[in-house]
């Protein structure tokens, strides 16, 4: 676990839901994602969860939310307190349960060892286990830091945008394919009209996709 990357998430736990709520759209429709690939009913694990809207906006039959940050799991307890919110990282995290999901929202260009906590996921998954991860497109990087330099996103502190391509070799060495990739969002922010009637259908055409801000994968073992 890094103390670097706890440590700056311990700083601003106070303000994530502030920035969240700054950039309503993105997470209203990061969170309309994971409901449309994420069944109800399903045990679900969020790795990374910060303060608990995506895990607790799913009807999942089980759903657990772990995260390095004691600040974050400190807010999401209060705002949910009926749910399952524990202070680990997945390389450390002991549960018997099986998941049928686990899921890592923007996370995994603030993972200090990536292959490391593939390797652990992995240990966690059968054959029938979904894994997802979404994240911001790497090309959409200079954007989204000068927003930062704004005040208009959250804080990223210490991340590394990780190419599809390294990732895809990280995942086949530890068993995975990846069954379905796209992306959504090439107007990130609500501009009335245009962003919903843009963002609804770009995707399905080949020449705008891959220009779509937030890129998700999903995987499972072979």
């Amino acid at each position: 676990m890094s103390k670097t990357v706890k440590k700056h998430f311990d700083t601003i736990a106070a303000k994530y839901d502030y920035f969240k709520k700054k950039n309503w759209y993105y997470y209203k429709n990061l969170k309309s994602l994971y409901r449309q690939l994420i069944p109800k009913g399903k045990a679900v694990l969020e790795i990374g969860c910060g303060t608990g809207d995506l895990i607790s906006g799913l009807d999942a039959g089980l759903a657990i939310g772990i995260d390095i940050s004691p600040e974050m799991i400190k807010i999401a307890r209060k705002k949910y307190p009926i749910g399952q919110f524990k202070v680990a990282a997945i390389e450390d995290f002991v549960t018997q349960d099986v998941f049928e999901y686990i899921f890592l929202a923007d996370v995994i260009e603030h993972l200090e060892n990536i292959p490391s906590t593939i390797k652990a996921i992995a240990k966690r998954c059968n054959n029938k286990t979904k894994v997802i991860f979404t994240y911001a497109n790497p090309i959409w990087e200079p954007i989204l830091m000068f927003l930062e330099k704004l005040s208009l996103k959250m804080p990223e502190g210490p991340h590394y945008r990780i190419p599809y391509f390294k990732l895809k070799k990280i995942l086949a060495k530890n068993g995975f394919v990846t069954i379905e990739r796209n992306w959504r969002l090439l107007i990130p922010a609500n501009i009335p009209f245009l962003s919903n009637f843009i963002n609804v259908s770009f995707y399905r055409v080949p020449l705008l996709r891959r220009l779509g801000m937030l890129e998700y994968i999903i995987i499972k073992k072979k």
